[in-house]
């Protein structure tokens, strides 16, 4: 389960391979959830992890992964951007380079980027900067934003799977553990 940046928001995925949203009654009071109408038919078996973009500038976006064993069932890793004005999210890219079992997707907080950073753990971390095509703020263009997507990090695990990665609160430093029982902290520049 993920929370959106402003706590009201909250984002499940199962392995029906549906995403769920859920929305806090009254902030004042986290106790009661209701159902929020909008859901998201990934198409994807075994749905094991979400995450929100933290991005406070552009369209709201989850970043869903699965845990399928089968290579050839294609990217595991899919982007879904929200349209105001459709209400409606929307299927914006899936991340073909990612084909073994996913079991962690996180967004770095951005902070001012004009980009978002997304890892994605696996048998090893892989990070990927997605570049936004288009300004949302003029709305040149309808539909979903283009991203522009390179593989700016590659972590190696020393082929173990990682099950958890966490971003630090300003994007530059991720934690990953793994299979061998160990914490790593992974500092860099992860951009293209």
């Amino acid at each position: 389960m993920q929370v959106l940046n402003n706590n009201a928001l909250q984002a499940t995925c199962s392995t029906d391979g549906i995403v769920r949203f859920y929305e806090a009654s009254d902030v004042m009071n986290l106790t009661v959830w209701s159902s929020v109408q909008e859901e998201i038919n990934t198409k994807m078996s075994k749905c094991s992890c979400i995450s929100w973009n933290p991005s406070r500038i552009h369209s709201p976006m989850v970043a869903v992964g699965s845990n399928d064993p089968n290579p050839s069932g294609g990217g595991k890793v899919l982007l879904f951007e929200y349209s105001q004005s459709e209400r409606k999210w929307n299927k914006v890219e899936t991340l073909m380079t990612i084909t073994e079992g996913v079991h962690d997707v996180a967004f770095a907080p951005n902070l001012g980027r004009s980009y978002h950073t997304l890892a994605v753990a696996s048998k090893d971390v892989k990070i990927t900067t997605l570049k936004p095509l288009r300004s949302e703020h003029t709305g040149t263009m309808p539909g979903p934003t283009r991203l522009e997507m390179c593989q700016s990090g590659l972590l190696d695990h020393q082929n173990r799977q990682v099950w958890r990665i966490s971003w630090n609160i300003t994007g530059t430093i991720l934690a990953s553990s793994s299979d061998d029982g160990l914490v790593r902290l992974w500092k860099g520049k992860f951009n293209c």
